[in-house]
């Protein structure tokens, strides 16, 4: 047997949700399980990871990088963000590609073994 949704507490859902409760939290506000706000919410939810710092602009991002020409880290340090977190800002804001790391298993065949495969008489 399925109940009826109640509009009232959906919507009480979205609101507490809005205003920063987690999920958890608004569902032991409305005394109901985890995956029933979750289902409620639909398009409302947040996406998962840490939230964007409101408090380090994206201007202030910019300009460090490219007037101050700091590095992720520097930026990191200046802002309270993690170096990680400065690097993906800035290419999210400039709309440009991480750059391409080397592969590390370069001259390798499959499986990283040396290119032409392990030795065949024996020697190591």
């Amino acid at each position: 047997m399925t109940r009826k949704r109640d509009s009232g507490k959906v919507a009480q859902a979205v609101r507490l949700y809005e205003e920063g409760m987690t999920r958890d939290e608004v569902a032991q506000a409305l005394q109901v399980r985890g995956s029933t706000v979750t289902r409620w919410l639909g398009g409302h939810a947040r996406r998962r990871g840490r939230r964007k710092r409101e408090d380090v602009t994206d201007d202030e991002i910019l300009a460090l990088r490219d007037a101050d020409h700091l590095s992720f880290r520097e930026i990191g340090i200046a802002t309270g963000m993690s170096k990680t977190g400065a690097r993906l800002r800035y290419y999210a804001l400039t709309g440009r590609p991480r750059p391409d790391r080397p592969d590390a298993r370069a001259g390798r065949d499959d499986g990283g073994m040396p290119a032409g495969g392990p030795q065949q008489d024996g020697t190591r």
